[in-house]
């Protein structure tokens, strides 16, 4: 295996970050261009500088130090931060590899800038991330929609057939809703049903969930609940909603709501429980609506 210094051009001018590193000191020997642009550094600054002084904390430095023991024996690879002269991090990729120095071997360390590749890595994440909560949320009322709310009750479906707990489901619609439509238009129904949203979800405990179920109708999820608190529950909604007087533009819109309650029972199935509450829902409304059942 040739010597490094026979390829002083190659070295000195290759993209990525080279430096070359005393296998005994640990001590920086050499680096290229790429490397002192990289850390905007001046070479006499950073030549004889111990490597791992170069990570941005005693912790990230003890676990260079201890990599380092072993990595340059099989070409390890890492990616790190390292902070720059201008107190910049800098995420790097670095294979560590063993080179003939002057007779003896030291590490040689090629480093890449991936700070480019992070932030675009980062990006795409944050991507999927939006698009994730754009497809489990009603565009409308920003509620849970129906694959979310599907979800969820599978999980508390799960959840309890370990723990033996309690939960219920409610499920509600707005009575008379097409002639709020019919009377004042799409913009102020869609306007009663964004801020009928608001209400149920003000209503509910942290660990509940709303969302809506299609159309006018939703759905709220209720841990820990007996089929008794759910219907405490949806009686102090249906009473704030048809108490509440919805101002859109000149007009003043009243609405009422009805409520399906049912408690999901082990050994049943979720499709039986929201059927349950659908038929629940279905009384209420035979009631006379502005109900619960």
């Amino acid at each position: 295996m040739e010597d490094i210094n026979n390829y002083e051009g190659i070295f000195r001018h290759t993209i990525d970050g080279q430096i070359v590193i005393d296998s005994e000191s640990g001590r920086i020997i050499k680096v290229n261009n790429a490397v002192l642009d990289m850390f905007s550094i001046q070479e006499d600054d950073i030549i004889g500088q111990v490597f791992d002084e170069l990570f941005i904390s005693n912790s990230e430095r003890q676990k260079q130090k201890e990599f380092l023991l072993n990595a340059a024996f099989r070409d390890g690879v890492i990616i790190k931060e390292f902070r720059n002269s201008r107190n910049e991090l800098i995420p790097v990729e670095i294979i560590f590899s063993l080179i003939p120095w002057d007779g003896k071997t030291a590490m040689l360390a090629s480093m890449r800038n991936i700070r480019e590749r992070k932030a675009a890595e980062k990006r795409l994440a944050d991507a999927y991330r939006r698009l994730e909560v754009l497809s489990r949320t009603d565009p409308l009322t920003t509620l849970a929609n129906r694959r979310a709310l599907l979800e969820s009750i599978n999980y508390e479906k799960f959840r309890i057939e370990r723990s033996h707990e309690v939960f219920s489901i409610i499920i509600c619609d707005i009575d008379d809703y097409k002639n709020v439509n019919d009377t004042y238009g799409h913009n102020a129904g869609d306007f009663v049903l964004k801020e009928v949203s608001r209400l149920v979800e003000h209503a509910l405990r942290k660990q509940d969930l709303v969302g809506r179920w299609g159309g006018d109708e939703f759905l709220m999820i209720l841990p820990q609940t007996a089929i008794k608190g759910g219907r405490i529950l949806a009686e102090n909604i249906r009473k704030k909603i048809s108490e509440t007087k919805f101002e859109y533009r000149e007009y003043i819109i009243n609405v009422s709501m009805s409520f399906g309650v049912a408690e999901f029972e082990a050994g049943t199935s979720l499709h039986e429980c929201i059927k349950t509450a659908d038929d629940a829902l279905y009384k209420a409304k035979e009631k006379g609506k502005n109900a619960v059942q």
